[in-house]
């Protein structure tokens, strides 16, 4: 009779939990690099109910990572008619900021980010924000914000590339070079951090170091979210051949 019970409570775990069971297969694979498969069993489980909050923002976000911008700002939008906690809005406004930024409604995404900063400041925001700021051409704020953000945590690949970037973008290209080599010592994975060190380099006269590094930005982890694509940099690879053979 016991042993009845606990196999029928199994069971009803096992149908309570069973969208966040099929969760955990689609982000093994989607981390062995099969992002399309990831995804297949992502879908799988959202059909299936009984995801939690939390996979259901990580499904958004990663739909939005691989490009298929409408179809994560759906699934933000009916994610945010749910009843939640208030972290996890403010963790939701700050994924679905992303959708308006790669619309192009990048002052929208900004008042959204800026909101999750007042009531909730984490490095993934200090991360987003700064790389809007600095992108967006607000340089003074971004210099302002980003300096805040190494203070926050200065190991953060992200927040150390936007105040490199915003240093670079105002001329300051001693300052720039000593955030990009703290910069290199965290390893980065994202292709801007080479492309734009490699590019700060050359305009310093260190044309081999930096064509060495523009090159190895090829070989970063390239998604919908990047600012670069590997045509962009092949591109001004060919450009710089050409002016080195006239």
């Amino acid at each position: 009779m016991i042993g009845q019970i606990i196999l029928l409570g199994s069971f009803i775990l096992l149908f309570i939990q069973r969208g966040n069971l099929v969760s955990l297969i689609g982000r093994f694979i989607y981390q062995t690099g099969n992002s399309t498969g990831g995804l297949k069993w992502y879908a799988r489980a959202y059909k299936l109910g009984g995801m939690s909050f939390d996979n259901k923002l990580l499904y958004a976000y990663l739909t939005l990572k691989e490009g298929d911008i409408d179809e994560a700002g759906k699934m933000f939008a009916l994610l945010s008619m749910e009843s939640l906690k208030p972290q996890q809005r403010l963790n939701l406004k700050a994924s679905h900021a992303l959708v308006f930024w790669k619309r192009k409604e990048v002052d929208d995404a900004i008042e959204m980010l800026e909101e999750v900063m007042q009531k909730a400041p984490s490095t993934s925001t200090y991360g987003s924000l700064g790389f809007m700021y600095a992108y967006s051409g607000n340089l003074t704020r971004a210099l302002e914000f980003n300096l805040e953000a190494v203070e926050y945590n200065s190991t953060n690949a992200i927040i150390v590339d936007n105040l490199a970037y915003t240093y670079f973008r105002m001329g300051e290209k001693e300052k720039a070079k000593e955030y990009y080599e703290k910069l290199m010592e965290l390893n980065p994975t994202f292709p801007e951090a080479y492309f734009d060190y490699g590019r700060l380099l050359i305009q310093m006269g260190e044309e081999e170091k930096g064509l060495e590094m523009v090159r190895k930005a090829l070989s970063a982890s390239f998604s919908f979210l990047s600012m670069l694509t590997r045509i962009d940099i092949i591109e001004f690879l060919e450009k710089f051949e050409e002016k080195s053979d006239e």
